[in-house]
């Protein structure tokens, strides 16, 4: 293992607090001035369209799945193309993973965004019948550009300078918790609405051979910038090579993630040790069993499959 490397299991007695609390850190040292940008500029949204109360009632006693962009989302495409559209089942995706599963066919009732960035996640996707579930200080742009609902959000964070910034956005929006990043956000909204289950995939939070889905705009970024003596699977590992900063074994499997990923899988799994409706995850790695029930699309989805079974003779 490189000296860098710590693994999963070295990690159980880290400083959990200490470690959020330097995440939190970075983030506003990075990108304070971009959330007064974006909040000042969304500012007449959000008195139009107001906060994430309407979202709750929708939400709630629906089959929620939560899909974010690890590569694993690919293994949901087929089952999520087939079910999508039943009354029972809701379907949040993540922003980054909006247009993979676009151009799959399959159409999120529920967006959720909180990238301060103009990163063009929705491309020139068709999104009128779609709810954007907005942080208060995202990108103004990508605001803009959303045609369907909007409903706004503050994060579940004390503080300064947090605490100036929810009262400027205002108080009655409602707050989500989030570890950081915005699958956690996703998985913390849908068990605040009294889901009938949680199934989520894609929010692998390590790498394998493999940072994000295909399709994505991180995945395309990296295509750009290939040649033959430059290929994908190089692009690839040189990004995961960057990214080793804690070694994660399941299964007899082998993977790497950076702290970001590392502080995102501990929060969630802090956050689900107290979970009171059942929760599962397709990703891979993921969230430890020992905190969701690991599964596989197809069994998941088997429960919405209505057709009668053939009598055995």
């Amino acid at each position: 293992m490189h000296a860098y490397l710590q693994s999963e299991k070295s990690m159980h007695n880290l400083n959990k607090e200490q470690l959020y609390r330097k995440l939190n850190e970075g983030i506003i040292e990075e990108r304070l001035r971009a959330f007064y940008i974006n909040l000042n500029k969304n500012k007449p949204l959000i008195k139009a369209c107001g906060g994430i109360s309407s979202v709750v009632p929708q939400l709630k006693g629906k089959h929620i799945c939560v899909l974010a962009a690890g590569p694993s989302l690919q293994r949901s495409y087929r089952v999520l193309r087939k079910f999508q559209h039943r009354q029972e089942i809701a379907l949040i995706a993540v922003d980054m993973a909006f247009l993979p599963l676009y151009r799959q066919g399959i159409v999120p009732k529920y967006v959720i965004s909180c990238e301060t960035l103009p990163v063009d996640f929705f491309g020139d996707a068709e999104t009128k019948n779609i709810h954007l579930i907005a942080f208060s200080c995202m990108s103004a742009l990508n605001v803009r550009k959303w045609k369907g609902p909007v409903h706004f959000f503050n994060w579940m964070v004390s503080g300064k300078p947090f605490d100036d910034l929810w009262d400027e956005a205002g108080r009655e929006l409602g707050a989500i918790a989030t570890g950081n990043l915005v699958t956690t956000q996703a998985v913390a909204l849908a068990l605040g609405c009294q889901p009938a289950s949680i199934f989520i995939a894609g929010n692998d939070l390590a790498f394998g051979k493999n940072y994000y889905t295909r399709g994505t705009v991180s995945h395309i970024a990296r295509l750009r910038i290939v040649h033959r003596f430059f290929t994908i699977e190089a692009a690839e590992e040189e990004l995961i090579r960057k990214s080793r900063h804690y070694e994660i074994v399941r299964a007899g499997h082998k993977y790497y993630t950076n702290h970001q990923f590392f502080a995102a899988k501990e929060w969630l799994e802090d956050l689900l040790s107290k979970k009171t409706v059942p929760v599962y995850d397709a990703s891979e790695p993921g969230i430890s069993g020992k905190f969701v029930e690991k599964i596989n699309p197809d069994e998941y989805f088997a429960q919405f499959d209505r057709r009668p079974q053939r009598r055995r003779k």
